[in-house]
């Protein structure tokens, strides 16, 4: 896979890198603290859309040359169903909604969510509520096809070049993060149901231009209990393991583009904990889709160039054993075998005694 970024580079021009002097790039380089060599933060935006999956070449490049990918969870890796831990999460959240339900603070909830949207959500239907959220949220995450969550499709390339895939936070704690944005609409009137979508909506302008400052600003003017629970908690969380697992070896780690930026961002987190963090810029862009068939062209070739190989080493040594045979000596001339030659040598005859007079 050596011949990956020389390949995309022939073909492509890529790793001519343009200068500039701002900050506004999804892509950060960590250095500092005496470690073996950079790492990488790279914002994403998580939607499955082709658009979105169209990043500089020195994410590829930054890519290639670190050890491990982490993204918020390990999507290649963690398991979510199989895990008994979260099970039991589950259903002690389910007790919980269960109890929740009850409460004036979730009727006076649901009462705002079907006058606002004009739909009929029962009290005590979770599934209805759960339904309802996901039609909210459908139109934002329309799947492109061949794509995936971009998150998902990073850690993906980074497994085709050979790297270990990692994640900064587990399931529990996003899935738990769900669930504290629910009990925080019940406490704060102000915090609307489509916070998110409004929020994404605003991040999915600014993405395809890498404008951090915007994207910041758009962090920075939501509500912010919102903020506190989606971003600031997480960014605390997300900061420490990335420098732990910096210290370990060369890592990218790949987190929502949110994440980045302002006061509580894990770039100012990262530099207070005394790492040198500094934004890495191009103007090449290109599709990962594009790259992702480049690797498989790669490989291919690859393969057929050890299986010839293979054959070439596999024919010179039948020469080799054919020539090393041990010859059986030829019969001396006018003696065949099977023809004028006996298979086998007969036994000397006896010798008659002559009687004696």
């Amino acid at each position: 896979m050596k011949q990956f970024l020389l390949i995309t580079s022939l073909c492509l021009g890529l790793f001519s890198f343009a200068q500039h002097t701002n900050n506004n790039s999804l892509l950060w380089r960590i250095e500092g603290r005496g470690l073996n060599g950079p790492s990488y933060l790279f914002g994403t935006i998580h939607l499955p859309q082709k658009k979105f999956i169209i990043y500089s070449d020195s994410v590829y490049d930054a890519i290639q040359h670190t050890s491990v990918f982490y993204n918020e969870v390990d999507f290649l890796h963690q398991s979510l169903f199989g895990d008994t831990g979260m099970l039991t999460f589950f259903r002690e959240k389910l007790k919980w909604m269960d109890s929740l339900q009850k409460t004036d603070s979730w009727k006076r909830f649901i009462d705002k969510i079907n006058k606002q949207y004009n739909v009929h959500l029962d009290y005590d239907s979770t599934d209805q509520f759960v339904q309802f959220s996901q039609q909210l949220q459908a139109p934002l995450y329309q799947k492109d096809e061949g794509v995936s969550v971009p998150d998902m499709m990073l850690a993906g390339h980074a497994a085709s070049l050979g790297k270990k895939t990692g994640g900064l936070e587990t399931y529990r704690l996003q899935f738990n993060m769900l669930y504290d944005i629910i009990e925080a609409r019940l406490r704060d009137t102000a915090l609307s149901l489509d916070e998110e979508g409004v929020l994404t909506d605003r991040l999915r302008q600014y993405y395809v231009d890498e404008k951090m400052d915007s994207i910041n600003w758009s962090i920075q003017h939501i509500n912010p209990t919102y903020r506190t629970i989606v971003f600031d908690n997480r960014n605390r969380t997300m900061s420490d393991s990335i420098e732990k697992h910096a210290k370990e070896q060369p890592s990218f780690f790949a987190i929502g583009a949110g994440h980045l930026g302002g006061a509580q961002g894990v770039i100012e987190l990262l530099k207070k904990k005394g790492f040198k963090v500094t934004p890495v810029h191009s103007d090449n862009k290109i599709s990962l889709l594009v790259v992702q068939n480049m690797v498989k062209m790669t490989e291919r070739a690859r393969k057929r160039h050890e299986a010839e190989k293979n054959k070439e080493e596999t024919s010179t040594m039948k020469i080799d054993t054919e020539g090393t045979k041990e010859e059986t000596p030829e019969p001396p001339p006018g003696l065949v075998p099977g023809r004028n030659m006996p298979d086998t040598i007969p036994a000397p005859a006896k010798s008659k005694t002559k009687k004696k007079p």
